[in-house]
């Protein structure tokens, strides 16, 4: 069953490349979020027969009645807190699954949106409907939907904030992005693209320099013997992978800036920006970070890219159908390649 609404996912995905403007957007939304639900269901009710690390050990520390260790609930208490008192409050794990994922596909919504009013207003919101269920499709959401739970949240709660920074809501937008972080701590490290969506030079110069002081004592934290600071992961890439996707990501800057190297439209510096700093950052942890590292920031970036991909091949490039297909489907080739196991093929 998982499969198939994957399948559908992709079929409704290529409907909308081709037919962006069948609908309108609130009859899109019902669509689409009753759709999400659908997935929701079918993924959660395979809880408990078939093996998930990290979803199981949510649910085993929802039932605990003793917090195993208090500081490992401080680092990230709005989402251990958080899903204890929805234990409490519902008494199944499953079902707070479900509630939680319904809270997820609210935070995609809002997320591309918010970005794309912020960074690409001109852009018709009909055009990117396709993208909503690409977002499904995408490897490091799917991979969050099932393993990396956490860091799913954190990616859609940072997009929020992010976009709000962009429309100079300098405030609630690191409000926002500090509720991502105390929901999982990793995020924390991608700060400076937030000072790089305050849109001034100053900042442009100052987010270069908190970059390399933030990786310089990220990497110091992880040297420390702590409990505090200790991660845990069900997942590796593995470092040949690693270096893969940082190649990957060279690759496409590289090809990103010949594009616009001549173009005197600045509409897409923020993008270039961000996506420099994104990439710094992964190369640096792609090198020095171990391989569980790695991968919660290939998954955080690509993540929080994802959107702004979407943003930019809409705007940059034409025929606009075949350029939504090679993005689509670049976007899924990981999970079909690298991540299909993670999709549960029994029916």
């Amino acid at each position: 069953m998982e499969l198939l609404i994957y399948f559908f996912a992709y079929l409704f995905t290529i409907w909308f490349i081709f037919f962006p403007k069948s609908i309108n957007e609130n009859f899109f939304f019902i669509i689409w979020f009753f759709f999400s639900i659908c997935l929701s269901l079918i993924i959660r009710s395979s809880i408990g027969s078939t093996p998930s690390a990290d979803i199981d050990g949510y649910i085993a520390n929802m039932q605990r009645e003793e917090i195993l260790s208090f500081s490992y609930y401080l680092r990230e208490p709005i989402f251990w807190f958080g899903i204890r008192f929805l234990y409490d409050l519902l008494g199944d794990g499953i079902i707070v699954f479900i509630f939680l994922d319904i809270l997820v596909f609210l935070l995609i919504y809002t997320s591309f949106s918010i970005c794309k009013k912020s960074f690409y207003p001109s852009l018709d919101s009909s055009n990117l409907y396709y993208l909503f269920f690409a977002a499904l499709l995408f490897f490091p959401y799917v991979m969050g939907m099932h393993n990396i739970y956490r860091q799913l949240m954190a990616t859609f709660v940072f997009l929020i904030g992010l976009g709000l920074v962009g429309q100079s809501r300098i405030i609630k937008g690191y409000l926002i992005s500090l509720i991502a972080v105390l929901i999982h701590n990793p995020v924390g490290i991608f700060l400076p693209v937030l000072v790089m969506s305050m849109r001034n030079k100053f900042f442009k110069y100052f987010s270069i320099i908190l970059l390399a002081s933030i990786l310089i004592i990220f990497q110091s934290l992880l040297q420390i013997d702590s409990s505090y600071l200790a991660r845990e992961s069900s997942i590796s890439i593995g470092r040949n992978i690693a270096y893969l996707y940082l190649i990957s990501l060279t690759i496409i800057l590289v090809t990103v800036l010949c594009f616009e190297f001549l173009n005197q439209d600045k509409q897409h510096s923020f993008f270039i920006s961000i996506f420099f700093i994104l990439t710094v950052t992964y190369a640096y942890s792609a090198f020095f970070f171990s391989s569980e590292q790695a991968q919660r920031m290939v998954f955080y970036t690509f993540g929080i890219l994802f959107p702004f991909f979407g943003f930019y091949f809409e705007s940059r490039f034409k025929p606009k159908i075949l350029s939504r297909l090679i993005l689509f489907h670049a976007s899924i080739a990981p999970l079909i390649l690298i991540y299909n196991t993670t999709i549960d093929t029994s029916l």
